[in-house]
């Protein structure tokens, strides 16, 4: 137990004298300025990192002006600030390319230390100068030349998704322009139609009525079918052949509308009341005699003669009604 403990009190101590050496290490840092190069052996065309460091700086202002070298061989880009591992180390990195062969030295670089401000140059310290010895990148020491070579024929590239993706545009542009010039041509343009009409409103009524003639209604249900017929065929006529609704007008309605009816207003009084004669004998057990049934045959044969019409078929299509 005392072994543990003496071991682990001398642990103690060495972490101590540890930690107080690396903080005295760091308190007796010294600013000074050095510069280095990553290799000093290069061949033509190589990029050399020459690295410029302020150690120590702290808290001073320090300036890294651009790198100059009075040679037309030696290529420098611009500077990139680095940092250290140590807080207070300032750097900066060029990029050297030479393009001779032979032994070339970089010049001091000097670093600027500026005042608190920052406006103006305390003093200047001034990297050592550095060699570097450039290779040739032919090995060889009589070399050989190459015989040059013939020159290659670039073949043909055809662009086929270009091509074929501008034909298709093409061709769907044209066929909806062609599909809006039909369309618009089909709306300007008036189609010659021949109408040929079917038959006569008239000659439809009459043969309707022409079959009720030879009927004689003699029980209250058949007298109820004539009236609804004969109603039915007056109705029909008016519709197609003034296009007035009558059929699913009321006689009330009809009445209401006759002068849409272009018919001579007495005989249009007469067929106004055979209408509701026929909506009695319909809807109210109304039992108009034999006489009564031919009279009101009669009435509707009367104005169908005298309000018949035709039409005549032309070329182009239907002259107006013409009365006979």
């Amino acid at each position: 137990m005392k072994i543990c403990s003496s071991f682990l009190f001398t642990g103690f101590l060495s972490l101590l004298l540890i930690i107080g050496c690396s903080e005295t290490h760091d308190l007796s840092r010294t600013f000074h300025i050095y510069g280095g190069l990553d290799t000093a052996d290069v061949s033509i065309g190589d990029i050399t990192r020459f690295q410029v460091w302020a150690m120590g700086a702290g808290e001073r202002n320090i300036d890294f002006p651009l790198m100059e070298i009075d040679d037309s061989n030696v290529t420098v880009s611009e500077g990139k600030e680095i940092q250290g591992e140590l807080v207070g180390d300032k750097g900066i990195e060029f990029q050297l390319t030479f393009w001779d062969t032979g032994s070339f030295v970089i010049p001091p670089y000097a670093v600027q230390v500026l005042n608190a401000e920052g406006d103006e140059v305390e003093y200047s310290i001034a990297t050592d100068p550095m060699e570097v010895t450039v290779y040739s990148l032919i090995s060889e020491t009589e070399p050989v030349l190459r015989d040059v070579k013939p020159p290659v024929a670039i073949p043909t590239i055809i662009p086929w998704k270009i091509i074929l993706s501008l034909l298709g545009m093409t061709v769907l542009v044209a066929a909806l322009v062609w599909m809006w010039r039909k369309r618009i041509q089909a709306e300007n343009e008036e189609e010659l139609k021949i109408i040929v009409p079917s038959k006569p409103p008239y000659e439809v009524a009459m043969e309707k009525l022409d079959r009720l003639k030879n009927q004689s209604p003699s029980t209250a249900e058949e007298v109820k079918i004539y009236f609804g017929e004969l109603s039915y065929l007056l109705r029909e006529y008016l519709e197609h052949q003034y296009f007035v609704r009558a059929i699913e007008m009321t006689t009330s309605q009809i009445e209401a509308a006759r002068h849409l009816i272009p018919a001579d207003q007495e005989k249009l009084d007469r067929v106004i009341e055979m209408l509701k004669r026929s909506d009695l004998a319909k809807f109210a057990r109304f039992r108009p005699g034999i006489s009564d049934c031919k009279t009101d045959l009669n009435v509707i044969d009367d104005f169908l003669k005298t309000t018949r019409l035709h039409w005549t078929t032309t070329r182009n299509g239907v002259k107006p009604l013409e009365a006979v």
